[in-house]
């Protein structure tokens, strides 16, 4: 029984190895519009050190993970043999999302940035990278020279704010019985970037306001408009706020869409 018993021993020492994860994001927003740089942008490049993600391998519940400080050892994973799929959420899910009571999908409300990662690794793999994607669609606000905006206007999007997520693949489903919500986008000085959720607008639409000294307008699309997970959706002012324009990039394709707001007084 040598050669069984030493590939036994071989597999419990495998399990005992620990498997620590890189992690890393597709498609970073390093520059979002032409004259914008990424350390104007406060959009998420990196997930850091000390931040708290969710992870799962295959079949399993959801359990915090500390980026750089935890890792994770084969026996807790619960294989020896095929390909461990591996997912991830950030923010870290609830404890019923985590749980997954409520099957591979969770209700999920729009404002903040969510990511999704998987990662496939053999067991005894020592390193596993994670790679992140973008699920919901950031906001920035600009001015006429594309810079960030940091005048009085206060812009306030009216869209569809609720949605379901699969747990297994990130893909956010917007609620279409949803009635739209107001939600303010924060301006880049403020640090926080205001995200909404995967929807389509159609030509007419009115998809916000912008009130200016006092002064509220409403905003309508004029053209159809996809905003896809991972896009990046630019309001840019102009000095005296007579025109709005409303931009999309695609960054799969380095695509920007410009598409004109007609504003109601």
């Amino acid at each position: 029984c040598l050669f069984s018993c030493q590939q036994q021993d071989e597999l419990q020492e495998t399990s005992k190895e620990a498997t620590n994860f890189s992690i890393s994001i597709d498609d970073a927003l390093s520059d979002p519009l032409t004259r914008t740089s990424n350390d104007l942008f406060p959009a998420r490049n990196s997930i850091t050190t000390g931040e708290v993600i969710s992870m799962a391998a295959s079949g399993q519940d959801y359990t915090p993970f500390i980026v750089g400080k935890d890792s994770r050892a084969w026996n807790e994973i619960g294989t020896a043999t095929g390909t461990v799929t591996f997912y991830a959420h950030y923010p870290a899910l609830t404890d019923e999302a985590a749980t997954r009571s409520g099957g591979n999908k969770r209700y999920l409300k729009g404002g903040q940035e969510h990511l999704f990662g998987t990662a496939e690794a053999a067991p005894g793999s020592q390193n596993v990278s994670l790679k992140f994607k973008r699920m919901t669609v950031p906001v920035i606000i600009l001015d006429e020279n594309d810079r960030p905006y940091e005048g009085e206007a206060k812009v306030e999007l009216s869209l569809k704010n609720e949605g379901t997520q699969d747990l297994l693949n990130g893909t956010i489903e917007i609620n279409e019985n949803a009635l739209s919500e107001n939600i303010e986008v924060k301006k880049v000085s403020e640090g926080v970037t205001t995200n909404v959720l995967p929807q389509k607008i159609n030509a007419g639409e009115e998809i916000g306001t912008i009130t200016v000294g006092g002064v509220t307008q409403k905003i309508s699309a004029v053209e159809d408009l996809d905003l896809k997970a991972g896009s990046t959706l630019s309001v840019r002012l102009s000095k005296n706020s007579e025109a709005v324009l409303l931009m999309v990039m695609f960054h799969c394709t380095d695509k920007k869409i410009a598409l004109d707001l007609a504003l109601h007084k």
